[in-house]
């Protein structure tokens, strides 16, 4: 096996541990697979071609980055979660990374969401459909994510392709 055949598999297999990392949140997802094309821009096509080819994948990823803290908090907002409740609830998002790991910022924050609607409106039922809500939010992102993590791959293997 050649150097850049060894190599273009090993971005290939990192970049698909980076799509696993769309859905499962224990894994940077989107950032990872950025950074796998930026290792190998760098290592096999540092000029025009590459630093266009990189400007693609990072405006990529920052949408998907956008689309993942977007769509849940537009979820949040549409059953009446005011911002600072949200606020609150991301407070709790990064409380809950350090008590669960792996599923703790998403824990934390949902239960940071159910917690502020129980306090503002005082009933149970609103503050489980809010949560509700909110978990379809982060469904919806971690799939546009998913797509957007796939779209990023099927470019640099057309690239690899073309090179």
């Amino acid at each position: 096996m050649s150097a850049d055949l060894a190599l273009a598999a090993l971005i290939a297999v990192v970049m698909v541990v980076g799509l696993a990392g769309t859905v499962l949140p224990i894994l940077p997802g989107l950032w990872l697979i950025w950074a796998a094309g930026l290792v190998y821009t760098i290592l096999e096509s540092w000029d025009l071609d590459g630093l266009v080819f990189m400007a693609v994948l990072t405006a990529l990823a920052v949408a998907g980055a956008v689309v993942g803290v977007v769509l849940p908090q537009r979820q949040a907002s549409s059953v009446g979660v005011p911002w600072w409740g949200q606020v609150v609830a991301a407070a709790c998002a990064v409380l809950g990374m350090f008590i669960v790991p792996i599923v703790g910022a998403v824990v934390g924050f949902v239960i940071g969401i159910f917690l502020v609607t129980v306090v503002r409106t005082r009933e149970l039922r609103g503050s489980v459909e809010a949560s509700a809500a909110t978990i379809r939010g982060m469904l919806y992102a971690s799939g546009a994510q998913f797509v957007i993590g796939l779209l990023m791959i099927v470019l640099w293997l057309a690239w690899v392709i073309a090179l």
